[in-house]
């Protein structure tokens, strides 16, 4: 003869419903939720884990990104790669056809600035001892009589005339680089300016045609030079925005 089971009680004798305190049966909601409720629960769960991982390796990635290039890692990247490129003496540097030597400016009586100087000076140098066979001076005759000058300089000291190129628009040292290979078509130079300038000079030049090598010109440190070394920190920062994103023309093309 079969029992009688108590309402809410299975055949094992477990409750299969939770009765309340009047002993009625209650519903057991654990018991009854659904096996996929917990298992799209988990799967949440995961999903937000492996965002927040994923997260954290792009915040990571792009903190290497900044740090391997920002305007600091760049510049002084360039300052390294064109190290071995530079010479300090007229007996090491290899010859090349031309040395192009950078305005930097006239004193207010219209002669070369000091630092000028030092650059028509190693050039002459170079000239004399055979590592050149010409001279392109390159600097702003639009706004100031430089090239004028410069070329009186060097021909006072014993280069020349015809021994001599002028380009009167290079108003910067990019359009510099650019009109010596696109306007006189230089392809190989020593490029004559001090130190501090060098390392953006042969990055410019390289990247824009010319294989260059570097002699430094006059002395390391000049009056003011902390202020000439900030100014080219940014100056060689924007070179190489200009050469990796922008690739102007210069102003004057002619």
């Amino acid at each position: 003869m079969q029992s009688e089971r108590a309402p809410g009680y299975g055949r094992n004798g477990t409750p299969s419903v939770k009765p309340d305190r009047h002993g009625r049966p209650v519903a057991n909601t654990a018991a009854q939720q659904p096996e996929h409720a917990n298992s799209e629960r988990v799967t949440h769960q995961s999903t937000r884990r492996n965002r927040r991982v994923k997260n954290r390796l792009l915040i990571a990635i792009l903190a290497i990104f900044l740090v391997a290039f920002s305007p600091f890692s760049i510049v002084e990247l360039i300052k390294a790669t064109n190290e071995s490129k530079t010479y300090s003496t007229v007996q090491s540097i290899p010859a090349r056809p031309v040395a192009i030597v950078f305005g930097a400016g006239l004193q207010r009586n219209g002669s070369p600035s000091w630092m000028l100087a030092d650059r028509l000076d190693a050039a002459v140098a170079l000239y004399k001892a055979g590592k050149v066979g010409i001279l392109l001076l390159t600097g702003d005759e639009v706004t100031s009589q430089e090239i004028s000058a410069m070329r009186s300089y060097a021909i006072d000291k014993g280069v020349p005339s015809a021994k001599i190129l002028s380009d009167k628009a290079g108003l910067r040292t990019y359009d510099s680089c650019y009109r010596a290979n696109h306007n006189f078509g230089i392809n190989s130079a020593i490029l004559v300016t001090q130190a501090y300038h060098l390392p953006r000079a042969l990055y410019l030049c390289n990247a824009l045609g010319v294989d260059a090598v570097g002699f430094k010109a006059g002395q390391e440190n000049y009056p003011n030079q902390s202020y000439y070394n900030q100014r080219e920190f940014l100056a060689t920062f924007l070179s190489w925005v200009d050469i990796s994103i922008t690739r102007p023309k210069p102003e004057i093309v002619d």
